[in-house]
């Protein structure tokens, strides 16, 4: 994987306990995370040796950035119009989870396929 659980813990500032019922999913939103920069890079960057270091840490941090959309959207943050809570407090979320805005800044690492 290219990021790890703790890491996801750090950057989302969630600590996922074997208890808490997202623990099993997190793997599931890494996972399907790097699932996205894969399909949009068109190679796996895990297994590339061509990648300079500064440039899979910027991958990683898209990865990042996926998995913790796909995990707010799970824990119903995403895809709802507005929500009122306690003490008259409401916030107002995104419709549609898309992740075009995060996987361009990988463009400069696409690699064109034969097709």
């Amino acid at each position: 994987m290219l990021i790890t659980k703790a890491q996801l813990e750090a950057f989302t500032g969630r600590v996922f306990t074997e208890s808490d019922e997202w623990s099993d999913l997190v793997d599931i939103f890494i996972g399907s995370a790097q699932a996205e920069i894969v399909n949009y890079l068109g190679f796996n960057p895990e297994t590339d040796e061509d990648l300079q270091d500064y440039e899979l840490l910027q991958i990683k941090n898209v990865c990042l950035e996926i998995a913790a959309l796909i995990a707010m959207e799970s824990d119903c943050n995403l895809g709802v119009n507005s929500s009122s809570e306690t003490g008259g407090i409401s916030r107002s979320f995104l419709n549609v989870v898309d992740f075009s805005r995060y996987l361009a800044k990988l463009s400069s690492y696409v690699r064109k396929r034969g097709f």
